[in-house]
């Protein structure tokens, strides 16, 4: 008579648990993967939203001729001088944000790239130098050497 091996039918029990717990560890990397994927994209957007924003405050209103002043090295009042340090911190905080997510990788190098020459650009601008030389001890090492190495390469 036909006897039932035990041995061999928990075996392939064994067998056929490994390859579910294998299939259940790549669900899980694939799912990881789009889950990264996503939050990159919504960095990306996030910032974007932001630097837009703000892009479009800075041409508008008061800041706007106190930026064009400031771009001809025209003598700004106190008032003005407030407005536009009050402004140029706002923009370092925001290229600080963008630098913070591009170290951790979530945001794409080639729109990193982009903010970088914008940024540059911006370093060009000696009012914008001195307000940096006048507050950069209040922003994280890392941050602080990244802007002073644009400072150099656009001198």
């Amino acid at each position: 008579m036909f006897e039932i091996n035990w041995d061999a039918i928990g075996a392939i029990g064994d067998f056929a648990g490994s390859i579910g717990v294998f299939i259940s560890l790549v669900y899980l990397a694939v799912q990881m993967r789009n889950s990264a994927a996503e939050t990159r994209d919504a960095s990306i957007h996030s910032v974007m939203e932001l630097a837009i924003q703000f892009r479009a405050e800075s041409y508008s209103g008061d800041l706007a001729d106190i930026r064009l002043k400031a771009a001809k090295g025209e003598t700004l009042t106190q008032l003005e001088s407030l407005k536009f340090e009050g402004y140029l911190s706002a923009l370092f905080e925001l290229n600080e944000l963008v630098f913070v997510q591009y170290q951790k990788e979530n945001l794409d190098p080639e729109y990193f790239e982009a903010w970088e020459r914008r940024t540059g650009a911006a370093m060009s601008v000696l009012r914008i130098q001195q307000f940096w030389a006048k507050t950069k001890t209040g922003y994280r090492s890392s941050f602080v050497q990244y802007i002073d190495g644009l400072m150099k390469q656009t001198a």
